[in-house]
């Protein structure tokens, strides 16, 4: 009953309303965030699983070459 003295709960309403506005600002912000992130990736992950981007892009130019197959590198020893 401690908690309930007469001087002591004004503040904590007030403690308990900023609370709510942090969390009430957090959760507008997160929503926020997914309902404008979201739909962007799920169509350019769609189009691109697809094919329909980086369509042009030939895998062996994006893979990374061994020291052999590299330019300007001299093979000295193998096993």
């Amino acid at each position: 009953m401690t908690i309930l003295y007469i001087g002591f709960w004004p503040f904590a309403k007030f403690v308990g309303f900023v609370l709510f506005l942090i969390i009430a600002s957090m959760a507008f912000w997160c929503l926020t965030f997914l309902l404008s992130i979201l739909p962007y990736w799920l169509t350019f992950g769609i189009a691109e699983n697809s094919g329909k981007i980086n369509a042009d892009v030939k895998p062996e130019d994006v893979r990374r070459k061994i020291l052999t197959e590299q330019e300007g590198v001299e093979l000295v020893y193998t096993k």
